[in-house]
């Protein structure tokens, strides 16, 4: 057993009651997160490092999670949770449509830019997951993104039945939108040297383009002297 296997230092922990042990199953993916965000890496992610992160012996794991790939599943799950929700409420309240999906937008660049590396769930590429288990990945991956992909449709599908977009695929278009945060998050920061035009223009100008968004109509005034 090697230095990084030795669980010998692993700090003192107080067991769950009695019937609570759904705790130690969050215990464990904040632990996995908490590896990922200091190292950078997925890879990082063992059942003995996850054990030794919040002070217990790795068999303790096995009731949980069978393997690390699950472990890695359940970090990106609960943390794209949290992300879709941060979204939400960027634009719950916002009445006017457009300024709903470009609040949500706004906070999805936000968060991407906050996020330690690796970037959030939602931005990541390859899928978490071993290539072996790439079919079944790829299957839990879509369902996992299902209510966020919903929850940008929906901000589409309210442009257009506001009478503000021209969009006839909605799901569709907000892929395109999602494509363009990734490439607003993920460019100028790893790619420093150019002169980068204004975030805020740039997403506003695009989303318009993306989401096929149209002038709001104008109120008609009344002439002088009509009732």
């Amino acid at each position: 057993m090697g230095a990084a296997d030795d669980l010998t230092t692993a700090p003192a922990r107080q067991h769950n009651p009695r019937g609570q042990g759904h705790r130690l199953r969050d215990e464990i993916i904040a632990g996995a997160t908490q590896l990922i965000e200091r190292t950078g890496s997925e890879h990082s992610i063992t059942l003995r490092a996850v054990a030794r992160e919040i002070g217990i012996a790795a068999p303790s794991i096995a009731p949980h999670f069978a393997d690390r790939a699950e472990i890695i599943d359940a970090v990106v799950a609960t943390e794209l949770d949290a992300f879709t929700k941060a979204l939400h409420d960027a634009a719950s309240g916002v009445t006017d449509p457009v300024e709903a999906i470009l609040a949500a937008c706004r906070a999805y660049v936000a968060l991407g830019r906050a996020h330690p590396k690796p970037l959030p769930a939602p931005l990541r590429t390859p899928l978490p997951g071993d290539l072996g288990r790439r079919a079944a990945s790829d299957a839990r991956d879509r369902a996992r993104h299902e209510p966020h992909h919903r929850a940008g449709v929906g901000l589409v599908q309210g442009c257009i039945d506001a009478g503000r977009s021209a969009s006839t695929d909605a799901f569709g278009d907000i892929l395109a939108i999602w494509m363009l945060l990734h490439g607003l998050v993920a460019l100028p920061t790893s790619i420093t040297s150019l002169p980068w035009p204004d975030t805020d223009r740039t997403l506003t100008e695009s989303v318009a383009l993306l989401a096929r968004i149209q002038p709001a109509p104008r109120r008609r005034t009344k002439a002088r002297g009509q009732r």
